[in-house]
């Protein structure tokens, strides 16, 4: 028995764990998973503690969370809790896939627990959405209605999965997300051919295990499509970007011994992807030997909470952890994009400064001569300052100093080389300069 498009979802998953964009095996080839460790090891000797300027402390959150209150995962919140405070995760705002049996936000998760904030929201209509207060029974119609409703309720309203929504001009929202998880790896397939052989996926666990954090964030890619849809709304109004890490902990393998003798394949959510007759495959025997029916011979799983949250994140700049803050932060795109699993960006820092005045990200400030755009990050990196999505200035070190000469959306991407690929680092929102 094959269940081919759940095998084949696993599969597009394990693929994007390489550099798709060249020889699809070469990023999960042991050498290149050590070399991604051993530069992420010398980003940690190169950095140095920075004090951040201005009166904001920089506060991690991570947006698109699922839990078991979604139909697609079955995470239980202290395991969710405890990998936030593994990786130092502050702030956690779950879009739980809505249902008819409970209430995303009467019953979702939210308050502070265990020193971390909670947000309860959802994924639905297109959107992130985190409102005030219960929308049970409120269909929202088309998703300009949808987002009004959510916003004139003193809620937030991000635009999810830009690659599925590229034609969307919905005014109002707080937002859209400028790089997706699941984006960066479902529509790569070049390895899906291979991968239905389960003695790939059993042969390769163990580099998975060794580099499991090197092999989750080894599909990371350049969000090309994303950023250039978020600077195009950006000349429109402002729209603050945030990272969707799109967490379930919900793809894995696991491998059972039948009654029938046959080798049963399940997901991560019990699903049957396949059976392997064992006694056409001698390679399989092995793995089986001594097994009883239904015991399990191998197990892997690919998206822990812990290897998801890290991959990137959301930082808030904000005064204190609280709700209030959080929407505060969120309004005003005082926030950057990081992916932290390269290195931590605690004492980054992007503003401008006009007159002896400082603006901080998301600012809207008229031009004027003077005015500055600084920048400070704990490790030398590439730093590329974007202009209406194009790029006009490009240094290298850990500092930046760009004199402006004419009105703009300027925002800054840093880079950093790692496994022997150059990768984003940090992409802030934009500091918005307009004609007096």
């Amino acid at each position: 028995m094959i269940i081919l498009n759940r095998f084949l979802f696993v599969a597009i998953w394990l693929a994007c764990a390489c550099d798709v964009r060249g020889d699809a095996l070469e990023r999960l080839k042991p050498e290149r998973l050590k070399a991604a460790r051993k530069d992420i090891a010398t980003f940690k000797t190169q950095r140095e503690e920075l004090q951040r300027p201005g009166p904001f402390r920089d506060f991690r959150a991570n947006l698109h969370v699922h839990s078991a209150f979604s139909h697609d995962s079955r995470g239980k919140i202290e395991d969710i809790v405890a990998a936030a405070k593994t990786v130092g995760t502050q702030v956690l705002m779950f879009t739980e896939h809505p249902a008819d049996n409970y209430d995303f936000f009467a019953d979702g998760h939210q308050g502070l627990k265990d020193d971390v904030l909670l947000v309860p929201g959802a994924e639905m209509k297109g959107f992130l959405v985190f409102p005030t207060g219960s929308l049970r029974g409120i269909d929202g119609g088309e998703p300009q209605e949808f987002s009004d409703l959510v916003r004139g309720r003193g809620g937030l309203a991000f635009v999810s999965h830009l690659e599925e929504r590229m034609g969307w001009q919905v005014r109002g929202v707080t937002g859209c997300e400028i790089y997706n998880t699941h984006a960066d790896f479902k529509d790569e397939k070049k390895l899906a051919a291979a991968l239905k052989n389960p003695m790939w996926l059993i042969n390769s666990a163990e580099q998975f295990r060794k580099y499991p954090q090197e092999a989750f964030s080894a599909l990371q890619d350049y969000p090309a499509d994303y950023l250039k849809k978020w600077d195009a709304l950006c000349q429109d109004a402002p729209h603050t970007g945030v990272s969707a890490n799109d967490a379930h902990q919900n793809l894995g393998l696991v491998v059972r011994l039948t009654e029938t003798g046959k080798a049963k394949l399940e997901d991560a959510l019990g699903a049957p992807l396949l059976e392997v007759d064992l006694a056409s495959n001698p390679a399989l025997q092995l793995v089986f030997k001594g097994k009883k029916p239904g015991e399990i011979a191998f197990e892997l799983q690919l998206d822990r909470y812990e290897h998801s949250l890290r991959h990137v994140s959301t930082h808030l700049l904000m005064k204190e952890l609280t709700k209030e803050a959080v929407w505060e932060a969120l309004e005003e795109g005082r926030a950057f994009v990081a992916f932290d699993w390269i290195a931590d960006p605690a004492g980054f820092d992007f503003s401008g400064t006009s007159e002896g005045a400082r603006h901080e990200m998301g600012s809207r400030l008229p031009f004027a001569a003077g005015l500055k755009l600084t920048g400070q990050a704990p490790v030398p990196v590439t730093w590329k300052l974007i202009r209406n999505g194009k790029a006009v200035a490009e240094s290298t070190g850990r500092t930046l100093e760009f004199a402006v000469t004419e009105p703009g959306n300027y925002r800054v991407e840093t880079w950093l080389r790692v496994g022997g690929k150059k990768l984003p680092w940090i992409l802030t929102n934009p500091i918005y300069v307009r004609e007096k």
